[in-house]
């Protein structure tokens, strides 16, 4: 379960941040470029600090999560 928790966090910071460089510079990242469909118009920042936020909630959990 840490593991896959790790996994989650680490594509949903990695999203978020991704949102927010494109919206301050205009240039998609081609790493995680599947995340452009995930965007609503006129709310791209707005999602990408919810992604940021989300990742950041899965890495603490995954954190306190047991290992077994």
């Amino acid at each position: 379960m840490k593991v896959v928790l790790g996994f989650v966090s680490f594509l949903l910071v990695v999203g978020g941040l991704q949102g927010l460089v494109h919206e301050l510079f205009g240039v998609w990242i081609p790493f995680m470029g599947f995340t452009r469909f995930v965007y609503v118009d006129g709310y791209e920042i707005y999602i990408s600090l919810a992604l940021l936020v989300l990742g950041i909630a899965a890495a603490v959990a995954a954190n306190r999560a047991s290992t077994d």
